[in-house]
């Protein structure tokens, strides 16, 4: 049998799967995810650059980092751009 067949066969009998027996969708679900890999698109470089800019600046004026968070992001514009 080849791999195509399989894979029809597969998705033939999930489909006979009642759509309201959530419970066997759900382990058949499971026993999918945990098994089949998944393929994880190749990243350029610029997507590289743009996410790691994003981790550097994530959290960057956040209401926990301090008491008066607007305060401390007009403060870093200002010292960036230099006017109000």
């Amino acid at each position: 049998m080849t791999a195509i067949k399989m894979k029809q066969s597969s998705v033939n009998l999930i489909n006979q799967i009642d759509d309201n027996d959530t419970a066997l969708l759900e382990k058949v679900w499971l026993f999918l995810t945990t098994n089949v890999p998944t393929k994880q698109p190749e990243l350029t470089e610029e997507q590289k650059r743009r996410l790691a800019l994003v981790d550097e600046l994530c959290g960057a004026f956040s209401a926990c980092q301090t008491e008066d968070w607007k305060q401390e992001k007009e403060e870093f514009l200002f010292e960036k751009y230099g006017s109000k």
